[in-house]
């Protein structure tokens, strides 16, 4: 993964470039659709999406398809009750991590590339999260953020990330032209990379195809939840 400087007039942040190819899971047909945040919405901490720029959009991406995978199959994980219940009961008369069908049969994957696009914020270096303190103070400050380490990078208060988003997505150079393409972050779920692509970047799709039960990718994030896709 490529990483400099932040281009001059951005402060000494650490940027990075998406690989050549990076991968996008989502409902077809508007699989490279950005997402956009209602203004209500941007004012609840858990509403939308991590890096969402109200008034903009974004597009969420992982340099694996098992990051894409993680990150959509999230929400069919079994919790700890579900465990301890399968545990106490005889398991074959529950279905606890089962997703269905209509999950894959709505859903395809797509690889994009990003040639010529800006740097991208990376917000896991720590000498970025340093100088955004700086930058930020006073929005951190009403957070009551002393500290922006990872916990609160990848925590759950979205308007702290957003706030994040909203400050990289409206950085310009001298004459007006923007310095970022996105944020580079790592996913909650693990260490998948993970890039949220600004809109105004240049995409180019190579492929789009199903998503098959044989998939690796698919098949490793199956074992790592405990989940049966169907």
């Amino acid at each position: 993964m490529p990483v400099s400087q932040t281009p001059s007039g951005a402060g000494p942040a650490i940027s990075s470039r998406p690989p050549e190819g990076i991968w996008r899971v989502a409902r077809s047909p508007a699989v490279l659709n950005f997402a956009e945040i209602g203004a209500e919405d941007a004012t609840l901490p858990h509403a939308g999406n991590r890096f969402d720029v109200p008034g903009g959009g974004v597009l969420y991406c992982a340099t694996d398809l098992a990051g894409c995978c993680a990150e959509t199959l999230a929400r069919f994980r079994p919790t700890p009750a579900m465990h301890r219940a399968m545990a106490e009961e005889d398991a074959s008369f529950m279905m606890v991590g089962g997703v269905p069908a209509d999950w894959r049969h709505r859903r395809l994957k797509a690889r994009i590339t990003t040639e010529g696009a800006l740097p991208f914020l990376n917000i896991e270096a720590p000498q970025t999260r340093e100088w955004l303190q700086r930058e930020l103070a006073d929005a951190l400050a009403s957070f009551d953020v002393s500290d922006l380490d990872v916990s609160v990078v990848r925590g759950g208060n979205r308007l702290i990330t957003r706030t994040i988003a909203r400050w990289a997505y409206d950085q310009t150079d001298a004459t007006g032209n923007p310095l970022y393409s996105g944020i580079r972050y790592l996913s909650r779920l693990g260490t998948y990379e993970c890039w949220a692509v600004f809109d105004g970047t240049a995409i180019t799709e190579v492929n789009r195809s199903t998503i098959e039960l044989s998939d690796p990718a698919l098949q490793e994030v199956q074992r790592s939840f405990s989940l049966r896709v169907f």
